[in-house]
């Protein structure tokens, strides 16, 4: 398996053998990747605030919500 820097160096050589036409495509595909790389980086971000922001509120463990359910509707069928 080649390395990384082997890698890129295969990928350039073959973009560098690519018609306009297809350079044109992959610049498109490119800017893709980046704007996918991007969003999930700020969804990242987004998630990790949101916690750090309700970090200090109380928590209601799931069985306690599911017996509160039952008390006021009955057993889950």
């Amino acid at each position: 398996m080649p390395t990384q820097t082997a890698e890129r160096q295969e990928l350039c050589e073959v973009i560098n053998t690519l018609s306009d036409v297809a350079i044109g495509k992959l610049a498109n595909y490119i800017d893709f990747l980046r704007y996918e790389d991007r969003m999930e980086e700020l969804e990242d971000a987004e998630d990790i605030a949101y916690i750090e922001a309700c970090k200090d509120e109380p928590t209601i463990s799931f069985e306690d919500v599911l017996a509160k359910h039952e008390a006021e509707h009955g057993p889950l069928d």
